[in-house]
């Protein structure tokens, strides 16, 4: 177990909490403890960086603002310190194209955030981008390849359901390029997200820059997630762990798994047995 944290950072759904849920009370108290320790709170997560989610600290009832956050995969960081958002690594207009021309027959809706959640583009309404737009206000415009590949953007999200995996892989085999990369970033049930963006794109290499920012070796942070496009945020932390419900790729890279899964109090249990009171 590592032995001084001064940065912790966790993924959101999945690992803090279920989607669109409050954290588990476990999970909060250990949050709020290493916080009155010093240590410095943030969330990693593939959403745009939003009000959504830099409030998201305030809506779980937290005592204390996050110090920083990342956003779309790690394309987006935002520190407390300075209140702005910094971008790396955007898939420019072409590469969109490209990526949007090989999916867009297939029964899959491809979903562009062009700023944040207040104006998304996208190929068509469903079920998955009306709840959206109903918790997040966003403003939604539907439109062709060309009208929704204007613009550079920090990441591609598919919506699809299982039975259309193995055609998309078939299509990602058949098209690779080194302008990107893909990732699992959601399942439950019937329903998966994947997200394409920039090779050099991960949540760790967010995490990396804003232990830099703030003079802290990468051996004193600790991480956790639980899917794809947590990996190289495991991987990069000096501890990283994944949740038990967490994916297999996560779990081989991870230090250790926690014990229970997010709806177990995975986090707070792991930090109150393996932190609190080792």
């Amino acid at each position: 177990m590592i032995q001084d944290i001064k940065i912790f950072a966790a993924d959101i759904d999945g690992t803090l909490a279920l989607k669109g849920d409050n954290l588990m009370p476990k999970t909060k108290e250990a949050l709020e403890r290493l916080h009155q320790e010093g240590v410095l709170i943030g969330v990693a997560s593939g959403r745009p960086l939003d009000n959504t989610v830099l409030n998201m600290a305030k809506k779980w009832g937290l005592d204390f603002e996050f110090d920083y956050a990342i956003g779309m995969n790690g394309g987006d960081l935002w520190t407390k310190e300075t209140r702005t958002i910094n971008r790396y690594y955007y898939l420019q207009p072409n590469t969109i194209k490209q990526i949007l021309s090989f999916v867009w027959d297939l029964d899959v809706n491809a979903i562009i955030y062009k700023d944040a959640y207040a104006y998304i583009k996208a190929k068509r309404m469903d079920n998955f981008l009306i709840e959206s737009q109903k918790r997040n206000h966003s403003y939604i415009e539907i439109g062709d390849i060309d009208f929704c590949s204007e613009d550079a953007t920090g990441k591609i999200e598919l919506q699809l359901s299982k039975k259309e995996i193995p055609m998309l892989m078939k299509r990602i085999e058949e098209n690779q390029s080194d302008d990107w990369i893909w990732v699992k970033t959601f399942e439950l049930d019937d329903h998966v997200s994947i997200e394409f963006q920039d090779p050099r794109v991960h949540k760790g290499m967010a995490l990396e820059k804003y232990a830099e920012m703030m003079g802290i070796p990468m051996e004193k942070t600790i991480a956790f997630g639980d899917m794809q496009n947590d990996y190289g945020l495991i991987q990069s932390a000096g501890w990283g762990v994944c949740l038990l419900n967490g994916c297999s790729e996560c779990k081989e890279v991870a230090q250790a798994i926690t014990e229970y899964p997010v709806t177990e109090d995975g986090v707070g249990n792991y930090l109150e047995t393996n932190w609190f009171n080792k």
